[in-house]
C-alpha cells in the first residue's frame, strides 16, 4: 500500500523544513571554523613593525609555513612553541615534502632582538629551504 502525502490547503505538497534548518546550522558552523584557523597561524602577541616601501604579497601559497618570534625571544609555529632543534626537524620534513621551493614566512615582533631571528634564519637554511619572507605592516 502506497503512502501519501497530505496536502495543504492549496494543493501542494508539504516539505518539512526542519531538516533543512539543521543542515543551514552545520554549514555555518563548518565554514565559521574553517575560517578561524588560519588565524590560529598568526600570533596576536606580535606587534609587526611598519615597511611603508615594502611590497604587499600578491598570493599566497598554501604550502607556506608561520614563524612567530615573540618579544622575548620564543619562537612558535601554529602556535605551538619549539626549540631550535624541532624547527628544523619540522621544517625538513616539510622540505621533504613540498620541496625547497616552499616559502617561510618570518612574523618578528618590532622589538624583539635580531639574534633571535638569526637562529631562525640558520635553522631554516640548514633545511635547504631558501624562500624566506617577513611579515610587516604595510601603511
Amino acid at each position: 500500500m502506497a503512502r501519501h502525502r497530505r496536502k495543504n490547503e492549496y494543493g501542494e505538497m508539504a516539505m518539512p523544513i526542519s531538516a533543512m534548518i539543521d543542515i543551514t546550522f552545520l554549514l555555518i558552523i563548518f565554514f565559521v571554523v574553517t575560517a578561524a584557523m588560519d588565524k590560529e597561524v598568526e600570533d596576536e602577541a606580535i606587534i609587526l613593525s611598519k615597511a611603508p616601501h615594502g611590497k604587499p604579497l600578491a598570493k599566497k601559497d598554501p604550502r607556506g609555513i608561520v614563524i612567530n618570534v615573540r618579544k622575548t625571544g620564543e619562537i612558535n609555529i601554529n602556535a605551538v612553541e619549539k626549540t631550535m632543534s624541532e624547527i628544523t626537524a619540522s621544517l625538513t620534513v616539510a622540505a621533504l615534502k613540498w620541496g625547497n621551493d616552499m616559502p617561510i614566512i618570518i612574523r618578528g615582533d618590532k622589538d624583539v632582538q635580531h639574534y633571535h631571528i638569526k637562529k631562525v634564519m640558520e635553522a631554516i637554511t640548514k633545511t635547504g629551504l631558501y624562500k624566506i619572507r617577513f611579515d610587516a605592516l604595510i601603511e
